[in-house]
């Protein structure tokens, strides 16, 4: 998704997963898509290092999560929304349908509210922001 974002127009994106693979892959499909090096970071961890600072920026007016729900409910309680600042957007996506309003409810305990929500087949995207007034 990162790649996505810098393709899009995003100055800087930073790529987090908890799997060394991974990394080294976005790391190969930035290059392979002609992404900056120096606009695309990439870093091993997870919410627990960002919010940490372990990576530089510890928030973001758009943060990208792409993973199943179970896991995306579970990152909620170690601080995803912490990781999007005042006025800004979470997108998650990688949600089986079943399971996205449980997801919902997990950002809507943490401060959040959905904005809108987008199906293809089995599959939904969420998009949330911070509650306001």
């Amino acid at each position: 998704m990162s790649i996505a974002a810098l393709k899009l127009g995003a100055q800087t994106a930073l790529g987090v997963d908890i799997d060394e693979a991974s990394i080294r892959n976005s790391r190969e499909n930035a290059e392979n898509n002609g992404v900056n090096s120096e606009a695309f970071r990439l870093g091993l961890g997870s919410v627990d290092e960002i919010r940490a600072g372990k990576f530089g920026d510890k928030s973001a007016p758009l943060v990208l999560a792409n993973i199943l729900g179970p896991v995306l409910i579970r990152l909620f309680d170690a601080g995803l929304a912490d990781l999007v600042t005042p006025g800004g957007t979470l997108i998650l996506s990688g949600i089986l349908n079943h399971l996205a309003a449980d997801v919902a409810a997990a950002a809507e305990k943490h401060g959040m509210t959905l904005i809108e929500t987008k199906t293809m087949g089995d599959w939904v995207a969420l998009r949330v922001a911070w509650k306001t007034g």
